[in-house]
């Protein structure tokens, strides 16, 4: 009997599908490189920490509490990483309970990420993408607003990783504009290849 695949966990560079070889029916995404796509996604990402921070203050009694101390804004940046990378991974095929599933740091790049391996459809790639910018952003503020209520520490987590989804708010631009809808994508390493797709039914 073969052993339960299941997710696995890397350090450095993000890792290449080795039963992938993209071909002529595969178009290239047109992407920047890990630096470049930092340096043009920050802008989204200091736009997205302003506006949710006015949201907490306007929606919540945000304004009445004294943010003194450094080390829950700390904490809250600290948690916010894995749990980022792990709802991404929620929302990957079994539900990142696969051998596609991959979890990593790429120090060298200063990155973290959840990478799958397989093919997706773009519907499926797109909410990869924002599923943590929505629940851990923006599930705790709608919370907090309806019922009237605050947390510093949950405000923390949700506006800091507002700006850490920089990048997967540059990535969906990229989709949106280069690839049509009933598209299919497949990563192999950092690059990311699509094609149309052929009927078969993906059923991702």
């Amino acid at each position: 009997m073969g052993g339960i695949k299941r997710m696995r966990f890397h350090i450095g560079a993000v890792p290449e599908a080795p039963d992938f070889s993209p071909d002529a029916t595969r178009t290239p995404l047109r992407e920047p490189t890990t630096w470049s796509m930092q340096l043009f996604a920050f802008p989204l990402g200091a736009l997205a920490c302003v506006v949710v921070s006015v949201l907490w203050i306007i929606l919540t009694p945000l304004k009445a509490v004294s943010f003194d101390s450094p080390g829950t804004a700390l904490l809250a940046w600290g948690l916010s990483i894995p749990i980022h990378e792990l709802i991404h991974a929620a929302v990957q095929p079994c539900a990142g309970r696969s051998a596609n599933s991959v979890l990593g740091v790429w120090p060298s790049r200063l990155v973290f990420y959840a990478h799958y391996l397989g093919e997706l459809s773009r519907s499926r790639f797109i909410a990869i993408l924002l599923m943590p910018l929505l629940i851990i952003s923006f599930v705790p503020l709608i919370a907090c607003a309806i019922g009237g209520l605050t947390s510093p520490f949950l405000a923390f987590m949700s506006i800091l990783n507002a700006f850490s989804a920089c990048g997967d708010m540059f990535a969906v631009g990229l989709l949106l504009y280069q690839v049509p809808p009933g598209a299919i994508l497949r990563n192999q390493g950092w690059r990311t290849f699509w094609k149309l797709n052929d009927g078969a039914g993906l059923g991702t």
